[in-house]
């Protein structure tokens, strides 16, 4: 029996640009990723984004993608309870391992929002099993917030992509719409350059960094 992940994401592209290599990893271990991705992203972009979502996922092996379609930047407007009940719903339905989400100090307002309906979500009540959160960091929005210490993205588990980082980049490619030119992050030598720092951090050609929230050793 496979064991669940879940990467939730504020908007299409975001699931990619952040653990998308990563993923490929947890797919060719025999992990079961599900994708949810909450808003809809830019509006003039709504008649073929979710299109790009589907493509972009199951090129990585995604097996189940949930598009919750809220309106885009408009999270901080609408209840956080209602946005909580329907990930506890999913997090209850899936029982995921792990989960992958926006970090706390993200510029995009969306992303704060999110990340804390997911960490209200998955809070480890009794009888309840307690996943590991694990924060990814996202181009245009993780690096262009502010560098305090309650703000600041500070990666402190590192995964090797060296093997996945076309992948990654092929992934993208379906939301070539949503993709920049250098030297804007949001581009695809944007992407492997963030890559590449991370990976010669911990020594290798290629890695993604993500913040630990939680982990629960049994």
């Amino acid at each position: 029996m496979s064991t669940n992940v879940i990467v939730i994401a504020a908007h299409p592209d975001d699931e990619i640009l952040g653990p998308g290599g990563t993923i490929k990893k947890l797919v060719e271990n025999g992990y079961k990723v599900i994708s949810v991705v909450v808003a809809k992203g830019r509006k003039e972009k709504e008649d073929c984004i979710k299109e790009s979502m589907l493509k972009a996922n199951k090129y990585l092996g995604v097996e189940e993608v949930v598009f919750l379609e809220y309106p885009n930047l408009l999270l901080e407007t609408l209840p956080l309870h209602s946005l909580t009940k329907e990930i506890e719903a999913l997090l209850a339905k899936y029982e995921p391992s792990m989960i992958f989400t926006h970090h706390y100090g993200d510029l995009n307002r969306d992303h704060q929002i999110l990340y804390q309906a997911v960490i209200t979500s998955a809070r480890p009540l009794p009888g309840k099993k307690a996943a590991e959160i694990l924060c990814f960091e996202t181009v245009s929005s993780s690096e262009w917030s502010q560098h305090t210490n309650d703000k600041e993205f500070k990666p402190n588990y590192f995964v090797d992509i060296t093997e996945t980082i076309d992948d990654k980049l092929q992934s993208l490619s379906f939301y070539h719409v949503e993709m920049m030119d250098f030297p804007h992050p949001r581009s695809y030598q944007g992407v492997k350059s963030l890559a590449q720092v991370r990976g010669m951090t911990v020594g290798v050609d290629y890695a993604e960094a993500f913040e630990i929230i939680r982990r629960v050793w049994k």
